[in-house]
């Protein structure tokens, strides 16, 4: 019997280790893209169609605060994979590779005696860093369906394959990266386009709603291979022990989100569930980052946090323990090869938001506002707001919002939660601006963080 004393002095991992009986869990990661944090049902949104994250929402913690800490893919989840800032593990633009002898998640559990397993979307190198265990579980492309930049997304078959021949004396850390719903989106079958609530950072035109629509079909599709890995979770015998994580590893492919640092383009959905270890139904507002992921599933598994990292371990979070977690999380955006080459960086609280551009003097584009020949997504859509922005005087100050950044922004998103009235002139904001600025140079000067 533990005392009170002990009890809430042990680390979460060791508490669990207490109990008579335990055995390490399974973890499985449900990795989306481009998956928007606030279009799910269990967040709120009023038209989307998303069953089996509401019910995994019910059945487990959902957080309110989860942020990316890059808003791009292959950046964001080097993040993920190793609890180190981009400018620490070297992975800052798109389509770039880790620094050698960087550790992952691979290496801490695997130490731990975990199967490390990594299925369909990778995005990430070198291979030394990142050493999963591949499976290619990636469906054959649809005739007569476009899927320029993506595969056709996650074959859930391959997926019940390794959990039904998985050796169940060894744990097994599963990671499933799903490509949707990143762009192109599949057509829209079920949405309304004209009942479809439209967000303040976009212009509303009849391209625009069919764009939502079609993105929406595709965020529903990828709740669908959800409920299809949770069915082989169940079917397998590994839904009693096993830490099941729902997230995404930025926002939408929309202007103003990915790609930026505003939080359309950084927070994402996060949903835990752990029978017999976190609260069903259970909500909470304390705010984690991607940095905090590996340090968690190493707790988790019964390791301490490796030395060095830039996050640290929410288990006291998921288990009840703990209501408050991060005070500030910090993201950085760099580029993309060529394209959408303009680095900010950014300082959140659990209120207020500072944006640093690096490079002001840029017309901001990217490949949703210059992609040509892409019905009804990219330049497409984007072509009509600048169409109506010539009439319209709320969509001109959108697009200028989208084109123009200046050096600093700062925003109130209790107030603005879409970051849309920078107050970084405003007088009674000069004593907090100053406190960001001097934070936002600390923190870059700790990480060596370079000047793009």
């Amino acid at each position: 019997m533990l005392t009170r004393r002990a009890f809430t002095t042990l680390s979460g991992a060791r508490l669990l280790a207490a109990q008579p009986g335990n055995a390490r869990p399974n973890i499985v990661l449900f990795l989306a893209d481009d998956h928007g944090w606030d279009l799910a049902g269990c967040y709120g949104h009023p038209v989307i169609r998303t069953p089996n994250l509401d019910a995994l929402a019910r059945q487990g913690m959902r957080f309110t605060r989860a942020f990316a800490a890059s808003p791009t893919c292959a950046p964001s989840r080097a993040v993920l994979y190793t609890g180190l800032h981009s400018a620490r593990n070297g992975l800052m633009g798109n389509h770039t590779g880790c620094r050698p002898g960087i550790r992952s998640i691979t290496h801490y559990l695997k130490e731990l005696g975990y199967r490390v397993v990594l299925a369909n979307k990778t995005h990430i190198n070198p291979p030394e860093v990142f050493g999963f265990e591949y499976v290619k579980a990636t469906l054959p492309p649809v005739a007569g369906r476009a899927r320029r930049y993506r595969t056709e997304g996650l074959d859930t078959a391959m997926v019940d394959r390794v959990l039904a021949e998985a050796d169940k004396t060894v744990p097994l850390c599963l990671i499933v990266a799903e490509s949707g719903p990143h762009v192109l989106w599949e057509q829209n079958r079920g949405y309304d386009p004209a009942a479809i609530p439209l967000p303040p950072i976009t212009v509303d035109t009849p391209v625009t709603r069919r764009a939502m629509a079609n993105y929406f079909e595709d965020i529903t599709t990828t709740d669908a291979r959800l409920g299809e890995v949770l069915a082989s979770v169940r079917r397998h015998g590994f839904e009693e022990n096993t830490l099941f994580i729902y997230t995404s590893d930025q926002g939408p492919e929309w202007p103003h989100s990915k790609w930026t640092t505003y939080d359309a383009g950084l927070r994402v959905p996060f949903l835990a569930r752990w029978p017999g270890r976190i609260r069903a139904g259970a909500v909470t507002e304390a705010m984690i980052s991607f940095t905090d992921i590996t340090p968690t599933f190493v707790d988790a598994a019964g390791g301490k946090t490796p030395p060095g990292l830039d996050g640290s371990s929410f288990l006291n979070v998921l288990l009840g323990r703990q209501k408050e977690f991060r005070r500030e999380i910090y993201a950085s955006h760099s580029g993309d090869r060529e394209m959408n080459v303009f680095p900010q960086r950014a300082l959140r609280d659990t209120r207020f938001k500072y944006i640093l551009n690096l490079h002001p003097d840029r017309k901001w584009t990217t490949h949703f506002t210059i992609v040509e020949g892409v019905p009804e997504s990219h330049r497409s859509v984007y072509g009509t707001w600048i169409e109506r922005a010539k009439e319209d005087a709320g969509a001109a100050r959108l697009v200028g919002a989208i084109e123009r950044h200046p050096a600093e922004e700062l925003y109130d998103t209790k107030t603005d939660p879409w970051e849309l009235n920078n107050l970084a002139a405003r007088p009674e904001h000069a004593a907090r601006l100053k406190r960001f600025r001097e934070r936002m140079t600390a923190m870059r000067a700790a990480l060596n963080d370079p000047a793009e």
